[in-house]
This record gives structure tokens, C-alpha cells and sequence, in this order.
């Protein structure tokens, strides 16, 4: 009677592949369905039985075919040729068992061979003593030939440590350090042809030249602002940066432009008006509307006056 009421159930069960498989494939539905099938075997003496053995258990949601499939499609059921079935041993240990086995005979043999190999190696000992025995004198002559060898290496190893030495403290006076980067930077207003090529490259070169000093403060302080000082290492990277930083269609090109424009139109409104700006000079002589002006004559007053060479005066 207590086979009737009781099923054992492996603790490990989902962990045969099969099981896995099976849940994969059909989830819990599947793995549902495997356990109403083993308990309805459990109820027979031998667990098992034909598919219409079965018929009892279906209902709306689990039908004979779906049953079946199980059954069938997942190696966990041995089908037999009379149409009748049984469960399969779930995680079984008969392969083991026989691997156990051969593993004993595999050992008895390997244990067979080791005293074998034991003896062989009892007498290597014994001829390996003797040579040790016979190779003692020449042995202690190698060891004074190495030790005047170990001499003559340790004289040269320590020689090239000491010219290693010297070599790199020469390269520390020669060491050129860092300079810092605002003195790079100011040295771009230094008249130069790259400079005049980095002025005709932003489209405003006169200008830009003019006011180059304003100009090469108004870097410094976007270099300042964006923290780009970190990456001027050398005079090229302040150059190229420079020239990155005036490059036409750069909005920092644009904003240099319009303050350097602002600051000439401010120096030449403080500034006290030219007295020969009614004048052209042409090869280096004073002229006015094509006619010379003497060397020692003061500078034109306005637009309307001509030189009276009678009086060598201005009349207008």
C-alpha cells in the first residue's frame, strides 16, 4: 500500500539534461505534464503501461496528443515495440560504475609498470653514483676555471654600469627643459616669416599685423579660459595653435577680427590728425591734383589750397 501513496522524487532531477531540455522547450506546461505521467506509472507494480492507460488524465487543457509528445520526443520514456512505455532513470550512474571499472584495471596495470620502472631506477642511482664519483676531481678544476670567468664579467658588468652613469648625467646637463607656455606664446608676435604667413592665411593680414601684440593677448586669455596651456609643449604646437585659432571661418578668427577692428578705429580717433593727409607723395616728392610741392613748404591746409610760388605760400 505504501508503494500506492508514495513517490520518490529525485532532488536532482532538473538537472538531467533531458529534464533541461524539456523545459526549454515546453517550460513548465512540459515539465507538468512529465510528472502526471510518472505518477499514474507509480500506481502500477512494473510503471508501465500502454498510451490509452492514459486517457484518464486528460482533460480541456492537457490532451493525449500533447501526452504522447511528450512522451516520445524527449528520451525521457523507453518506448517498447508493443506500443507500451516506462520512464527512463533520470542523472543515471551505470556509466560511471563501468568507468569506475576500467579505471581500476588501468590503475592495476600502472601500479604493475611502476615497480617495474622502480627497479630500473634503483640501478640508474647506483651507476649514476659512480660517475659522480669518477667526475668529482674534474669538477673541482671547471669550478676555479669559473670562478676567474665570474672575475672578468663582474669587471665588465661593473664597467658598463659606471659609462651608463656618465652617459646619463651628460644627458642631464644637455637635458633642454620645458619652457613655459605663455613665453612660447609671446614669442609669436615676434616679427618672422612665418608670421607674416600666419597673417596672410586669416584673411586680415595688415590688420592682424598692426595689432599684433593685442592680438597674441587675446590668445593667451582663450588659451587661459579653456585650459588648452596643458598641450603647448613646444613653439610648433603654439604656432599651430595660433594658426588654428585665426583660420578663417573660426569663431575665434571672427571675434579677434572685430576687437582688432574696434581697437584701430579707437587709435585713430586718439590720434592727432595727420598734417600732410592732404597731400600724395609719389616717388618719395610731395604732390597735390599732379603739381609739386617745394621741399620747404609747410604742409597743405585743406583740399582747396595751391602753392603761390610768388609769395611761396598757400592761398586758397
Amino acid at each position: 500500500m505504501k508503494r500506492n501513496f508514495y513517490l520518490q522524487h529525485q532532488l536532482m532531477a532538473m538537472h538531467d539534461p533531458r529534464m533541461q531540455n524539456l523545459f526549454d522547450e515546453e517550460g513548465p506546461r512540459g515539465i507538468g505534464t512529465y510528472w502526471i505521467i510518472i505518477e499514474k506509472l507509480s500506481l502500477l507494480p512494473d510503471a508501465k503501461a500502454q498510451l490509452k492507460y492514459l486517457r484518464s488524465s486528460t482533460n480541456k487543457k492537457l490532451s493525449i496528443t500533447y501526452i504522447e509528445k511528450i512522451i516520445r520526443n524527449f528520451q525521457l520514456f523507453v518506448l517498447e515495440e508493443d506500443g507500451s512505455f516506462s520512464p527512463e532513470e533520470l542523472n543515471p550512474v551505470k556509466k560511471k560504475e563501468k568507468k569506475t571499472a576500467k579505471n581500476d584495471r588501468a590503475n592495476a596495470v600502472a601500479d604493475a609498470k611502476n615497480d617495474e620502472n622502480r627497479q630500473k631506477t634503483a640501478e640508474e642511482k647506483t651507476e649514476n653514483s659512480n660517475e659522480k664519483k669518477t667526475n668529482t676531481l674534474n669538477t673541482s678544476t671547471d669550478k676555479e676555471t669559473s670562478r676567474e670567468v665570474f672575475k672578468e664579467n663582474i669587471k665588465d658588468i661593473t664597467t658598463s654600469a659606471t659609462k651608463e652613469k656618465e652617459t646619463a648625467a651628460a644627458d642631464d646637463v644637455n637635458f633642454n627643459p620645458i619652457r613655459p607656455w605663455q613665453e612660447m606664446v609671446d614669442g609669436l608676435a615676434v616679427r618672422t616669416p612665418w608670421l607674416e604667413a600666419a597673417c596672410i592665411h586669416s584673411g586680415y593680414g595688415e590688420l592682424l599685423m598692426r595689432h599684433i601684440k593685442a592680438a597674441v593677448d587675446c590668445f593667451k586669455k582663450h588659451i587661459e579660459v579653456y585650459d588648452k596651456w596643458r598641450n603647448l609643449l613646444s613653439e610648433s604646437d603654439a604656432r599651430c595653435y595660433f594658426v588654428n585659432f585665426t583660420n578663417p571661418g573660426q569663431r575665434t578668427s571672427q571675434a579677434l577680427y572685430a576687437t582688432l577692428l574696434a581697437l584701430d578705429a579707437k587709435q585713430q580717433s586718439a590720434a592727432p590728425p595727420d598734417p600732410y593727409r592732404y597731400e600724395q607723395r609719389i616717388d618719395g616728392r610731395r604732390t597735390y591734383l599732379g603739381c609739386l610741392i617745394p621741399d620747404n613748404a609747410p604742409p597743405r591746409p585743406d583740399n582747396t589750397a595751391f602753392w603761390n610760388e610768388t609769395t611761396n605760400s598757400w592761398r586758397s
